[in-house]
């Protein structure tokens, strides 16, 4: 396994502010290998669309759940995504955020325990989200 440069060491899994730009970032997640996985929630103002935007953005099997329990199972498995490790760029959250505080809530805290699994096993899992102005900024 290619190990990751230290911007993308594994102790730095979390959830974060994506910076105004990510191009800098994708290209340095491309070199370190790691999979840039973009979830569009521009439209997303509910669960059911936000789990459904996931399960297409990840390609999680065809087995997913659409509920809370299965979103944290497939995110600590990823088996069929080889890759170094793992960034999700959350594009356009705040409508998401906005519409359903509560989900939106459960959501990150879902990404905080995947991203902690992730990372207590030694891989990258990064997760990026436009908007989010109480998350610290992820810099390289």
């Amino acid at each position: 396994m290619t190990k990751a440069p230290e911007e993308f060491a594994a102790v730095r899994s979390g959830v974060y502010r994506a910076p105004p730009s990510v191009d800098r970032l994708r290209r340095a997640a491309a070199a370190a290998k790691l999979a840039w996985l973009r979830l569009d929630l521009e439209s997303v103002n509910a669960k059911p669309r936000f789990l459904a935007a996931c399960a297409q953005a990840l390609d999680f099997p065809d087995t997913f759940g659409a509920n809370w329990d299965a979103l944290a199972d497939c995110l600590q498995d990823l088996s069929w995504r080889h890759a170094a490790g793992y960034v999700l760029h959350l594009r356009d959250a705040r409508g998401f955020a906005r519409a359903v505080p509560e989900d939106y809530a459960t959501a990150l805290e879902i990404l905080r325990d995947a991203a902690t699994f992730w990372k207590e096993r030694g891989k990258v899992f990064i997760v990026l989200v436009d908007g989010a102005s109480d998350l610290p900024l992820f810099e390289l």
